[in-house]
């Protein structure tokens, strides 16, 4: 048995893990939100107190988002077709993988986010644009550099563009990438499953996924979905 194994087990089983530790933080986050809101009747003129007590809530509720919209995404399910808005989901998953997305150097920079609704899976496109999103800052892992996402509207649908200022696609593995098991990283937990996976995903929900070198360098992808209305 070679270590990727042992590193994809090692993954697989903390992610087992994760929903019963968010579970537990969540039961005592509820406390820590409830007597925050006790101590802001109980303070009466007390300001400071008042003060004190709205940043610890307000810490609280963000804490408690983070979890709930994390939770979310990683909970396994049967797929089910629903309408939603994106300009939602996108903030929802930066919200609790900004940190990690941000770990090699790598800068978020949201320049725009679609206004109107698509159709398909909430938590499968919400993983697709994760696995997009990793895989441009995985690309600039160490030098660092900006992670862009933008949205506007093509062919009627929403075509969002997710890129990085990494090396880009290597000469001759434009079809390759889409691969599965294909990876050009050579850390045991890079099983290059994520282009595939974020293909198929937003194939199901009819979209489509391309990956292109920027004329500036670095890579492109660009996922285009059918827009269902605006809000």
């Amino acid at each position: 048995m070679d270590r990727k194994c042992i590193e994809t087990y090692r993954l697989a089983l903390f992610g087992r893990m994760v929903m019963g530790v968010a579970h537990e933080v969540d039961n005592h986050l509820s406390v820590v939100i409830g007597f925050s809101e006790l101590l802001q009747m109980a303070a009466g003129n007390e300001q400071k107190v008042r003060d004190g007590a709205t940043k610890v809530l307000s810490a609280g509720e963000k804490i408690g988002a983070v979890i709930r919209h994390f939770s979310q995404y990683v909970r396994p399910h049967a797929p089910m077709r629903e309408t939603f808005l994106l300009a939602e989901m996108i903030p929802e998953i930066l919200l609790f993988a900004r940190y990690d997305l941000g770990r090699g150097g790598s800068v978020l920079a949201p320049k725009s986010c679609p206004t109107g609704f698509v159709q398909g899976d909430r938590s499968d496109i919400g993983l697709a644009f994760l696995a997009l999103l990793f895989n441009g800052a995985e690309a600039m892992a160490g030098k660092g550099g900006e992670l862009a996402i933008d949205a506007g509207r093509r062919d009627g649908g929403w075509s969002i563009t997710i890129s990085d200022q990494g090396p880009g696609i290597p000469s001759g593995s434009e079809e390759k990438v889409y691969e599965e098991g294909f990876t050009t990283k050579t850390e045991p937990y890079r099983t290059g499953m994520g282009l595939p996976v974020a293909r198929y995903l937003l194939a199901e929900a009819g979209g489509t996924l391309e990956l292109a070198n920027a004329s500036v360098g670095g890579c492109v992808a660009t996922v285009w979905l059918p827009a269902f209305g605006t809000k």
